[in-house]
Parts: structure tokens; sequence; C-alpha cells
């Protein structure tokens, strides 16, 4: 059974919910794995801005498979928390502009509940014509791990869900 955009928009905020009204309990888990990445072109600026949200109890595994000591939200180090977050998601997530592979910086994170937020950006002076998006954000974590990826600049707005076995989307603008 494949699922749409919209499903899993709603499977990741009935998730979102369930999870956060149990933080009493030690132990939290749920079903769905999901992270959500929003790229925003800013034709303006020449910008690409990146936004990944994930549940904070899925990245924290992945930190502590890294590293056992380190403790996130609040970050027991939080200097090698980031340098951890970024080179997993720079490995993980990757973005080409008409076939270039982009170089996108960190510019830092945040705990919302229970989701940590990630942002980067990266300046891009060519126009785009096409761009492709690699996503395998915790699918070496979670077998059922699928990625939301959405693409907005002033003219398009296009959406994709990848998994581990579909981590590829190209979406051609012109």
């Amino acid at each position: 059974m494949s699922l749409n955009t919209t499903s899993l928009i709603n499977i990741f905020i009935l998730s979102l919910s369930l999870h956060t009204q149990y933080d009493d309990f030690e132990i939290k888990l749920h079903d769905y794995f999901v992270s959500n990445t929003e790229v925003d072109y800013i034709n303006e600026k020449k910008l690409l801005q990146i936004t990944i949200r994930v549940f904070t109890d899925d990245i924290e595994e992945m930190i502590r498979d890294r590293n056992s000591k380190l403790k996130i939200d609040p970050d027991s180090d939080s200097e090698k928390i980031n340098q951890i977050l970024n080179q997993y998601f720079k490995e993980n997530l990757k973005i080409f502009i008409n076939n270039k592979l982009i170089i996108f910086d960190f510019i830092g994170k945040e705990y919302k509940n229970d989701l940590t937020q990630i942002y980067y950006e990266s300046s891009i002076v060519e126009t785009i014509n096409n761009i492709t998006f690699e996503n395998r954000i915790l699918c070496d974590y979670f077998d059922s791990q699928q990625n939301i990826v959405h693409f907005k600049s002033d003219k398009y707005r296009k959406s994709f869900v990848l998994n581990k076995n579909n981590s590829k989307a190209i979406f051609e603008l012109e």
C-alpha cells in the first residue's frame, strides 16, 4: 500500500500529538518514523534555506550510536552534538542543482516539543533548471523511515515522499 503526501503528513501530525501526550513516561515509542525537510529557494537573495525536522528521540538514537556519552535536549556537549548532526545530515541529505552537488552551511538547531529542527543555508548563483533530492535520513536506523521533502520557490511547490528503497527524487523546473 502506498501512502500519498497528505496521508503521511496526517500520520506525522497524529504521531506528534500522541508522542507529546505521554511526556511523563520514561520510554517514548512511536510507530511512524518520519522526517520533514523544507527547502525554500529565495530568488531575490539567491539563497536556499533548508529546515529538517525529526523526532528528537530518533535523532538521539543516532547520536548515542556514535557517542554513547552524549545526551540531547538539553545538550551535554553542544559543540560535539552539532558536529555529529552536521556530519550525519550532510552524508544523508544531498541536494543537486543542475546535477551539481550543493554545499550547505550549518546554521544551527533547536528543540521544539519532541522535534529537533536543524537549519542549513546555501547560496545558489545559477538559474535552477532541475533539482535532485537524495534523502536517506534515519533510513539506516528505521526500516519504515519516511522522509517528506517540500520544495518551494516563488514559482514552484513540489513535495516528495522518500524512503529506504526510494531515496531520490528529481524535479525539473523548466
